[in-house]
Formats: C-alpha cells, sequence, structure tokens
C-alpha cells in the first residue's frame, strides 16, 4: 500500500450466513504510542499488519509481527502490541463475530504470497470504492470486505482451506492455459482458475509474458492465419476463432498483420 490512504468503516453492519462484520479500519497505530496497553473485545478480531515490525502481546505468550503476520482473536482475549520500529505499522483490522461452534482458538501466522496479494487487491478495490463516502458503507464494498475476511479467516484456520484453484502452481497454471483456445470466452478461464481477473493476469503474464487477453489473441491470430492458409472462407474463419462480426475479425486482423484476411491465403504463404 505504497500510496496509503487511511479507511474506517464504523458501521459496517454486513451480514452474511451468520457471520457479520463490525468495523472495517485500515489505518497506522498513532505515531506518539510506541505500545497498545492490553485490551479485550466482545467481538472476534483479526488483524493483518501490512508494514512494520514489533510483538503482539497475550496473557499467555507473545509473538513476532513483521509484514504479511495475521492475527485473529475471539472474542474477550487480552492483546497488546508493541511497535520495534519508529514507524507505526500500518495494519487492517476486521471486528466481525460469528456462531459460537465457528470460533476458533487465537491464532497468529503468516499469510502467504497468494493470499496477500489477493487482500491487497480487494483492498485497493476497497479504497477506490469507499472514495469520497465519508466513512459510509457503499454496497458494493460489501463484497470485497466480506471476501478478504473469508481470505483471512481460512488463512487462521478458522475455516476450512478449499483445495488450490486450477491457477496454483505452475503445473496448475500450465493445465489451465492449455484450455485457452482462439474462441474461449475469457470469463470462463478466470471462473475456472478461482482467482479475480487481475490476480490471474499476474500468475499468466509471470509465466508467459503476456496478459490473458494477450495469450488468447496470440492463439487466435495463429488459428486464423492456419484457416485462411488452407483456403476457408473468411466468414468461416471468423466464426471458428470466437468472432461473430465478419467485418470485425477484417479489421482485427488487418491490425495484427498489416493484410486484409481475403488476401491471407495459400498463394500468399505460399
Amino acid at each position: 500500500m505504497r500510496h496509503f490512504r487511511s479507511l474506517l468503516i464504523n458501521k459496517a453492519d454486513i451480514r452474511l450466513a451468520g457471520l457479520r462484520v463490525l468495523k472495517v479500519a485500515l489505518h497506522r497505530h498513532l505515531p506518539e504510542h510506541a505500545s497498545i496497553d492490553q485490551h479485550r473485545h466482545r467481538w472476534c478480531q483479526a488483524i493483518l499488519y501490512l508494514s512494520g515490525r514489533g510483538q503482539q502481546e497475550f496473557a499467555t505468550g507473545e509473538a513476532r509481527v513483521e509484514p504479511g503476520t495475521l492475527v485473529v482473536m475471539p472474542p474477550g482475549v487480552p492483546h497488546a502490541f508493541r511497535r520495534a520500529t519508529e514507524r507505526p505499522p500500518l495494519c487492517l483490522m476486521l471486528d466481525f463475530s460469528v456462531p459460537k461452534a465457528r470460533l476458533g482458538p487465537a491464532a497468529v501466522c503468516s499469510l502467504n504470497r497468494s493470499e496477500l496479494s489477493q487482500v491487497r487487491q480487494n483492498l485497493a478495490y476497497l479504497l477506490r470504492l469507499q472514495t469520497g463516502s465519508a466513512g459510509v458503507l457503499r454496497w458494493e464494498s460489501a463484497s470485497a470486505i466480506h471476501q478478504t475476511l473469508i481470505t483471512l479467516m481460512r488463512a487462521a484456520n478458522w475455516l476450512e482451506r478449499v483445495p488450490q484453484p486450477a491457477a496454483g502452481g505452475a503445473g496448475g497454471l500450465g493445465r489451465l492455459l492449455s484450455t485457452v483456445g482462439p474462441a474461449t470466452p475469457l470469463r470462463q478461464v478466470v471462473q475456472r482458475s478461482g482467482y479475480q481477473r487481475d490476480h490471474l493476469n499476474r500468475l499468466v503474464k509471470a509465466e508467459t509474458g503476456l496478459t490473458l487477453g494477450q495469450l488468447r489473441t496470440q492463439r487466435r491470430l495463429a488459428r486464423a492465419k492456419e484457416l485462411l492458409s488452407q483456403g476457408l472462407r473468411v466468414a468461416d474463419v471468423a466464426d471458428a476463432v470466437g468472432v461473430l462480426d465478419q467485418s470485425y475479425f477484417a479489421r482485427w486482423f488487418r491490425r495484427q498483420t498489416g493484410q486484409a484476411p481475403s488476401r491471407w491465403g495459400p498463394r500468399i504463404l505460399g
């Protein structure tokens, strides 16, 4: 969060299937406070440290805090914080409640790279949505907040972890990309991956040097050239590569190759 803006939604009151988000805050601890005295809450609390270092203290011990550290606590757990650097830490804090049967013990863990990237992406989206809202929750923000909290609860083992989506790991990503054909709708690929589109694009670009759309364009163009070189009609080629408008296909093909598709045939390639 290089370009930091604070966020405070005091009365979020977002409810879904027994999970209720009470408060959302993204802020730094006050500069004049080197520590936060021991205190407790009547609700659950998740604290994700996005920057800064220090010690999270409990009645039973303490845990080291650094960027990516997540602390999730049930109601009534005494806790305090002592920072280890001059710069106050940047924290995401979510107050929430869940049915008692779902409560887990207090947990301190580190988010993996994928989880942290997903949370940062959600926060960037949330900050854009909440711009100018003066602390009043915009209804479009609720899904980003819920998704973020679920990611944190899963990381803390308060929720069962689901199997990695198809894009998880190099092998899974390769299998996913092998399903991207010239006519494959990109939304289907995104849905199969289990990731948001922006995050999937970053994974694909790291692997191939191309975004998902650029990869499909590359395969679409190669297939179009192949079919045109076999003498197929332009309309049939357009349909085969998933472009239903023949005129649009002709303009697109000319932009890619500098040639009209009607001239791209056996006599040009041969």
